[in-house]
């Protein structure tokens, strides 16, 4: 029976939560722990599934939950949501709260049901009055995010310390959340980053790459890149494309490890081919430099385009200088300045000036000497030193700026 044991089941639950759309937790979030979903197969054998079936319709609430997760996970019979949900609301009637806790979450995601937030909060909550740490975190979900019941920071966090202090780890990481933002408790970094260790220690990859970013930024904890590159090293083995990605910077900056920048690349391919757009961004310039691969500037523009396509602005302003120079890809200033603008109305001052700079000069668009001012001004406004030598040569020099008349 061991097979179908809570954790494995509740697991694929949290990871159908996170990755059903239902936007209780942030976009890198549910990409880490949609990348833990457990995928080791499993197999019940013909004897123990007729048992567990016959316990079942005599009323036994454990022997009903377990076959409610077997028909969620496909395990000994063909995967049917539907199903799985009559033999939680089955078990729930008859005191499982754990059942409780499941058919809160399918209600949050809308699998096997509609999703329905307001079944999510009434069955996360009757699980949460009946002590089920996994009813507990769901309730603090649907508090933080508003969802089937009005927003609530301070009940968002009794929730999620009261599952935390169980050992559940998505609370403890979730607590953690709200001590570094400060929402429903006092913002307190080291409590944060000491939430985050509980669930890190106990294997939750959201958690360790989060431990990894406090020791590169020094919050809670004392900076130390060598604790960085060991839990960033954990998230990333994991399959966490977002410490693959920052474990690489460490490893191609020699910081808390032996530089290495064949490393590195490994590190962002692996990254940048999960979809994570700053490592495909720092794949592109290794190729472009030549930096732990061999130089090869058309294999980095295919990798900056990637980048840019999803709106990463600084892939765009890369690309934009390729096709600036002819790099990897025919010279076309027309498409310079058309990525470049990509990125300066995303707000990137580097191509803000060099938007500018095509506007005085008339390189891939129209010369515009009001243009070129405008732009130009945005990037000096945000201490770009090159821009103001830009202004100088429109005559702008010790003149005031529009914006400062």
């Amino acid at each position: 029976m061991n097979l179908l044991s809570r954790p494995l089941t509740l697991r694929r639950l949290l990871a159908l939560l996170v990755t059903g759309s239902a936007c209780v937790l942030s976009c890198a979030d549910a990409v880490q722990a949609s990348a833990r979903a457990p995928t080791t197969d499993r197999e019940i054998t013909t004897e123990v599934w007729q048992r567990m079936e016959r316990a079942a319709q005599r009323g036994e609430a454990d022997a009903q939950y377990r076959l409610g997760a077997a028909y969620l996970e496909g395990l000994g019979v063909k995967p049917d949501p539907k199903k799985a949900v009559e033999w939680y609301r089955k078990a729930a009637r008859n005191g499982s709260a754990s059942a409780e806790a499941a058919l809160g979450l399918l209600y949050t995601i809308g699998q096997g049901v509609e999703r329905d937030f307001r079944q999510a909060f009434e069955w996360s909550r009757r699980s949460a009055e009946h002590g089920d740490p996994l009813g507990e975190w769901s309730l603090g979900v649907l508090f933080a995010h508003g969802l089937g019941v009005k927003q609530n920071d301070e009940q968002a966090a009794r929730w999620y310390r009261k599952a935390a202090e169980a050992g559940q780890l998505e609370a403890q990481h979730s607590l953690a959340r709200l001590y570094v933002k400060g929402r429903g408790v006092e913002s307190d970094p080291a409590a944060a980053t000491s939430w985050y260790r509980k669930a890190a220690e106990q294997g939750y990859g959201p958690s360790q790459f989060r431990l990894g970013i406090a020791y590169v930024k020094g919050e809670g904890v004392p900076q130390d890149y060598a604790q960085a590159a060991f839990w960033l090293q954990k998230a990333a083995e994991a399959g966490d494309p977002f410490a693959q990605s920052d474990l690489a910077v460490l490893y191609a900056e020699g910081k808390g490890v032996t530089r290495d920048p064949a490393r590195a690349v490994s590190w962002w391919q692996k990254a940048a081919e999960q979809g994570e757009l700053k490592a495909q961004d720092n794949l592109g310039a290794a190729y472009e430099s030549g930096q732990g691969v061999p130089q090869d500037a058309k294999l980095a523009a295919e990798w900056y385009r990637k980048a840019a396509d999803h709106g990463y602005p600084p892939a765009a302003r890369h690309l934009a200088y390729l096709y600036e120079e002819g790099k990897g890809i025919p010279r076309d200033p027309a498409e310079a300045a058309h990525w470049y603008r990509k990125a300066a109305e995303m707000g990137d001052t580097v191509s803000e000036r060099e938007l500018g700079r095509l506007y005085r000069s008339g390189e891939g668009v129209n010369a515009n000497l009001g243009e070129a001012e405008a732009w130009l001004e945005k990037a000096a406004r945000q201490g770009d030193p090159e821009a103001r030598e830009e202004l100088s040569l429109l005559g702008k020099a010790g003149k005031p700026s529009a914006s400062d008349r």
